[in-house]
């Protein structure tokens, strides 16, 4: 009744409480203490509005549960510095605290743990950036609200497409269910790829061998910071393999923080309702260049492959050409007979 009481006397003047009620220098807002305010900024502000007594008195039981019901659990920030592990969740510096746990929640309300402390050192320091597709830019053809293009993931597997010399513009979202972009690659003979990926997000590229129905395993990934341009390198033997796209780091998927940036109409926003928060964008690019280690017969272009761009350059050469690659039995005629050992060794 007292507390009551002490509320609609203070209430009309306690509405503005002093910005030093709330920081560093305050107990835990999860926790009671004898002094009012709390150290998480944007918890104690929410818990004040509701609760004057919490900023003009003490953060009692009642506040602490005030905490616990708006804030989420969320420690941002914490004791704690965000280059070092501690075994409570959060850090000292908000911005980074709060910019880490966007993308890694657990790192705002599990441990700040080898993983948070990387990821801090990583990302608090990258501003945003934005790609710009270059002309010819092979678009994806997904939208973030769909997954058409997530390989293996979807129970009638589908992928992209990119030949060698192209180059793709994608999008990674952390919107669920979470969204892999899934690029085959089926090498004939043994051939060296590279891979050029520019993403605007914490980006990651796994190299996965085997078919959709098992078994698959990951061999060997690359990770591109945010407005970073990695150069991937892979010399594969014929067989199935896949790049898959999606954000993430050596450690950790990206879960949250990079919200699809279209309006779902079966679920649009309700009036006044507030995005969910983000800061980097969307987007990425990945070039494909290909060099075949092996020469395939038949394959006249080089790309890896024998299909019918192949066959045309073998009708340019159709005749007398001693010493033409598409005399492919080697008896200076480019005839029916080398045509016929061109589709035995078709890949399309």
């Amino acid at each position: 009744m007292k507390r009551a009481w002490i509320m609609i006397i203070m209430c009309a003047g306690s509405a503005a409480f002093g910005q030093e009620l709330c920081g560093p220098e305050q107990g835990d807002c999860y926790e009671p203490h004898e002094n009012p305010g709390c150290l998480q900024p944007g918890c104690c502000e929410l818990v004040c509005e509701e609760d004057v007594f919490c900023c003009n008195d003490s953060w009692d039981e009642t506040c602490v549960d005030l905490a616990d019901e708006l804030c989420g659990g969320v420690r941002c920030p914490n004791w704690g510095e965000c280059d070092e592990f501690h075994d409570t969740p959060g850090c000292i510096d908000e911005v980074c605290c709060e910019h880490t746990r966007l993308h890694d929640p657990f790192c705002g309300w599990g441990i700040w743990d080898e993983m948070c402390v990387r990821e801090a050192e990583a990302w608090c320091s990258i501003g945003k950036c934005e790609i710009i597709p270059p002309e010819g830019a092979i678009d994806e053809g997904e939208s973030c609200l769909e997954r058409i293009n997530d390989g293996c993931n979807l129970l009638e597997p589908d992928h992209l497409e990119l030949q060698c010399g192209e180059t793709l513009h994608g999008k990674c979202v952390s919107s669920t269910p979470r969204d892999t972009d899934w690029l085959p690659l089926e090498p004939h003979v043994t051939t060296r790829y590279t891979l050029d990926f520019n993403p605007e997000f914490p980006g990651r590229m796994l190299l996965v061998q085997g078919e959709c129905e098992g078994p698959l395993q990951v061999i060997d990934q690359r990770n591109a910071l945010p407005c970073g341009l990695i150069e991937w390198e892979l010399v594969l033997e014929p067989g199935t393999w896949f790049v898959v796209v999606d954000a993430g780091n050596e450690d950790r998927t990206v879960r949250s923080g990079l919200p699809c940036d279209e309006i779902d109409p079966e679920n649009p926003p309700k009036k006044d309702e507030e995005p969910p928060p983000s800061f980097y964008g969307l987007n990425y690019l990945l070039t494909l260049h290909c060099e075949p280690l092996e020469f395939l017969p038949g394959d006249l272009n080089g790309d890896g492959r024998v299909n019918g761009e192949d066959l045309g350059l073998l009708f340019v050469g159709w005749g007398s050409n001693p010493g033409s690659p598409a005399d492919l039995n080697g008896d200076g005629v480019v005839d029916g007979e080398d045509l016929g050992l061109f589709f035995v060794n078709w890949t399309g």
